[in-house]
This record gives structure tokens, C-alpha cells and sequence, in this order.
């Protein structure tokens, strides 16, 4: 029994898988060359991202905040000088709807609190409240507290009590001498919305973190004290940081510090922002970057195929048809030689093949004898 022996690999064969295996490899080749710069090019855009983003959150709170402050400000102005009345009425203006301040008042050097939004705790004593000790001495701004005084007349409960963040300043009298302390109280749920606002604004979770490290606010229900990352024993040293890091939901996060909230000559509150932001905000983009490369290659990829079959077309079929030819005239066919002058190669094999055919037709020649028609020797018999 005797081994069949495969078929040689045809030219245009070799060149297909040839064209094929290039393909296939450099489009792999370029999908990873592409995802792998995209990943380097995500992770400088989310850096850059939370942290722009991030700074413009802070810088929108703290711009609310120092509005406000200007309005303390214009009445401290005018305290000292004015009529009452008039800074009574300058007082309920600023409380307005109650939104955002809820209270405004004047307190005398004692504590007594002389004149007050809507006459609110007129005459009650506050020496011992933070904003007005301290502000006997300068500008303040107070961290978040639950409402003391003003809970139960602003319809506050024990389970759920106003909180409040704090402004003063002394007013100043002609003399030089301290004639008493404004002070407001901002409903601290009007910067808890602010803030979410921002957030959703700008596809960021914000984390308020005060001087202690404490997390005071979170856009994020999930996360409701502090832990142990990075970003947040950044925010508690008030140091400026940018990190990556996976977070309790298990989602590596970026994230970065605020080490400050301020703006203009605002009073310091002492908070640091922490803003994060999901790596999967630019998932849509890469996947378009993806299906947009995918649509070059192939396109590229069919036009290098249809480019192959045209030159195995033109310039390969003949050296196959010339083979062809070949064979069949080894076999005793008698016709006549293939011809084609395509390239230079197969004008000499067609011209060499023609030869040959020529040579056999005209059998040998002349003075030549063949070995099997030359009589023996004697000595050769």
C-alpha cells in the first residue's frame, strides 16, 4: 500500500493565508495597542476629571456660602449706626424665605440678643453659644450642631432636630469698642441639597469631612461615617491628594481631596470635600473607541481580501494555468504552449516551455544519434 503524499500548497493559497495570518495578527495587535493607550488615556481623563470637577464643587458651595456672608456683612455695616427697626427689617430680609438661613439676630455684649429675624429668642441669652464667643473676637464660621434654642420653635423634633452651620461678627461702634455679635444660622439641609445637586450635576459622589476627620455629609447613602481609605485620611490631615482605590462596594474608585472650602474672604468652616467619581463614567466612550476601530479594521481588512483576490487574479492564476499546461503536455497532450506575458517571469517560462515543446516535435538533431539506434562494437557485443 503506498503513502499518499499531501498536495503542495498552491500560490494563491500561500498568499491567502499569508494576507489572512497578517490580518488577524495586526488587527490583535491593534486593538491592544488601542485599549491599552485608552486605559492610559481614561486614567489621566478621570484623574483630571475629579479633580477639576471636584475643585468645582467646593468652589460652588463655598461661593452660596460667602453670598451669605456679604449679607452679614451689609448688616454689621450698619448695625452699630442704624435705627433698629431698620436692622430688624435688615435681619428678616435675610432670613427671607428660610431656605437657606433660618435665623438672624443681633446679641449685645452680654448675650442678650437685642434684635432677631421675626423677633425669634428676642431677649434670650446666648453668651454661651460657640458663634457668639467667638464672635466677640473676629469673623467666624461654625461647623454643623443640632439646633439648641431655635429647634422646637422652627417645628424641629427631639428624633429630628434642625442642624445648623454658623456665621458672626462683631459689630464694631464709633469708639473702636465691640457693641455686639451678628450671628445667622443656615439650615444645614439647604447645603446637603446644594451639594446633591452638584453631584448628580456633575456625575460625582461628594463627602464632606470636617477638622476632626468626621464625615458630616455623603450624596452617597451607602457611605455614612468615615473609613479607613486613603482619600479620607487625607481629607482629616487636610492634605490635597488624588487616589485610586477600592471602595466597601467594592468598585475601585478615583477620588480626590479639597484640603479647603473657601472663597473670597469667607470665615473658614475647616471642611475638606472628598469627590469620587466610577471608572465606569467613560465606559460608553471606550466602547465606542472600541466599535469604531472594530469598523476600520474590517473595513480595512475587506479591502486588503478583495485587493488579494485581484492580485491572485491577475497575476497568479497564470503561473497555475502555465503549470496546468505543463503537466498536461508531460503527459503527451498535444497542444500548444501556454503564453502570457503578465510579468516577466512568466514570459520566460511560457517562451522556455515552447522551446522544449519545439525541441520534442522536432525530434533530435541532425549528426546526433540516439543510444538505442548505434550499433555495438565487437569489443562492446
Amino acid at each position: 500500500m503506498t503513502k499518499s503524499t499531501p498536495s503542495p500548497l498552491s500560490l494563491a493559497a500561500a498568499l491567502n493565508a499569508f494576507v489572512v495570518t497578517f490580518g488577524v495578527l495586526f488587527g490583535v495587535v491593534t486593538v491592544y495597542l488601542v485599549l491599552d493607550r485608552a486605559r492610559v488615556f481614561e486614567t489621566q481623563a478621570l484623574t483630571d476629571a475629579v479633580q477639576v470637577r471636584g475643585r468645582h464643587a467646593a468652589d460652588d458651595l463655598a461661593r452660596n456660602l460667602n453670598d451669605t456672608w456679604r449679607m452679614l456683612a451689609a448688616v454689621r455695616d450698619k448695625a452699630s449706626a442704624s435705627d433698629p427697626d431698620m436692622i430688624r427689617g435688615m435681619l428678616t430680609a435675610v432670613v427671607g424665605d428660610g431656605l437657606r438661613v433660618s435665623w438672624a439676630g443681633f446679641a449685645e455684649p452680654n448675650g442678650q440678643v437685642r434684635m432677631a429675624s421675626d423677633d425669634l429668642l428676642l431677649g434670650a441669652d446666648v453668651s454661651s453659644r460657640p458663634w457668639f464667643q467667638r464672635g466677640l473676637s473676629g469673623s467666624f464660621a461654625g461647623d454643623v450642631h443640632e439646633a439648641v434654642l431655635l429647634n422646637d420653635l422652627l417645628g424641629g423634633t427631639e428624633a429630628d432636630p434642625f442642624r445648623f452651620i454658623d456665621l458672626a461678627a462683631p459689630v464694631i461702634g464709633a469708639d473702636g469698642t465691640v457693641d455686639g455679635v451678628i450671628g445667622l444660622h443656615i439650615d444645614f439641609s439647604w447645603a446637603e441639597a446644594l451639594l446633591s445637586e452638584t453631584a448628580e450635576e456633575l456625575g460625582l459622589d461628594l463627602f464632606l469631612v470636617n477638622q476632626a476627620g468626621e464625615l458630616i455629609l455623603s450624596t452617597d447613602p451607602s457611605v455614612s461615617s468615615s473609613i479607613e481609605l486613603q482619600a479620607f485620611r487625607a481629607a482629616a490631615a487636610g492634605v490635597a491628594s488624588t487616589t485610586v482605590e477600592t471602595w466597601p462596594d467594592g468598585i475601585r474608585y478615583f477620588a480626590t481631596v479639597i484640603p479647603e472650602v473657601q472663597y473670597d474672604d469667607l470665615p473658614s468652616f475647616g471642611w475638606r470635600i472628598v469627590a469620587r467619581i466610577a471608572p465606569t463614567s467613560f465606559d460608553q466612550a471606550q466602547a465606542q473607541l472600541l466599535r469604531s476601530v472594530v469598523i476600520v479594521l474590517s473595513a480595512v481588512g475587506l479591502l486588503l481580501l478583495v485587493m488579494t483576490a485581484a492580485f491572485s487574479r491577475w497575476f497568479l492564476q497564470p503561473f497555475h494555468d502555465l503549470a496546468e499546461n505543463a503537466r498536461r503536455m508531460a503527459e503527451g497532450s498535444d497542444e500548444y504552449p501556454f503564453e502570457s506575458r503578465r510579468t516577466s517571469e512568466l514570459a520566460r517560462l511560457s517562451a522556455a516551455l515552447a522551446r522544449l515543446q519545439s525541441r520534442e516535435t522536432a525530434g533530435p538533431s541532425p549528426g546526433v544519434t540516439s543510444a538505442a539506434t548505434t550499433p555495438l562494437t565487437p569489443k562492446e557485443k
